[in-house]
């Protein structure tokens, strides 16, 4: 089957776990895209302060990724520093992979609900498409803004994601498994076990730096 598009997913990954690694390989799985890069932020806009350094995360996700060869990260906005704006972002892929290539934004509903209070939020539809992950029977409420904005974008199917390179939104139905950065990271605090929750080496890179205690 012929692969079109660049999914993206961007987040703190603080840490990265088997949760978004499972979204990821269903999503390419499903749509066969020719690749899905994480991009770990430098400093989250609407997000308290992660608790480890930025490099750490970042080392992470590269461990995570080490098991599917069309997963990859994506380091440039911890190279940027400052405040990770998407906008910033999908306009420099956007000039790397050219004018005609589909770049499909992957974010789940809570991220999705909040679009509003990003950085031109409006504009970002020029630059990707949006798939928007959410959880079987879950119908939000969209605030009437956001509302219209589906209205205008909204794909009559996911394909039509993979034939333009921006301007469309689908929403995407999938289970999640029940793990969180925060889960993890609790855990971590109260010295219990994070085993199966999260790739191995990632594991390993926490209790080797002590990380989350």
């Amino acid at each position: 089957m012929k692969t079109a598009g660049l999914a993206i997913m961007g987040g703190t990954f603080d840490p990265v776990h088997n949760g978004h690694l499972r979204t990821a390989v269903e999503i390419l799985d499903r749509y066969h895209y020719s690749a899905l890069k994480l991009i770990p932020c430098f400093q989250p806009v609407h997000k308290d302060r992660p608790s480890v350094m930025p490099q750490q995360r970042l080392d992470m996700v590269k461990l995570a990724m080490s098991g599917d060869a069309r997963l990859s990260v994506d380091s440039r906005e911890i190279d940027r520093e400052g405040p990770s704006y998407s906008i910033d972002t999908l306009r420099d892929l956007r000039v790397e992979m050219g004018p005609n290539e589909p770049l499909i934004m992957v974010l789940g509903m809570d991220s999705f609900l909040s679009l509003p209070t990003w950085h031109d939020w409006q504009k970002i539809i020029q630059y990707a498409h949006f798939l928007v992950v959410s959880r079987p029977g879950w119908e939000p409420d969209l605030i009437s803004e956001l509302s219209g904005f589906c209205e205008n974008y909204r794909a009559a199917s996911p394909h039509e994601l993979q034939c333009a390179p921006s301007g469309r939104i689908w929403f995407e139905t999938l289970t999640p498994l029940g793990i969180s950065s925060s889960m993890i990271r609790g855990l971590a605090r109260k010295n219990e076990s994070i085993a199966y929750l999260l790739p191995e080496p990632v594991q390993n890179y926490i209790e080797q730096h002590q990380l989350y205690r």
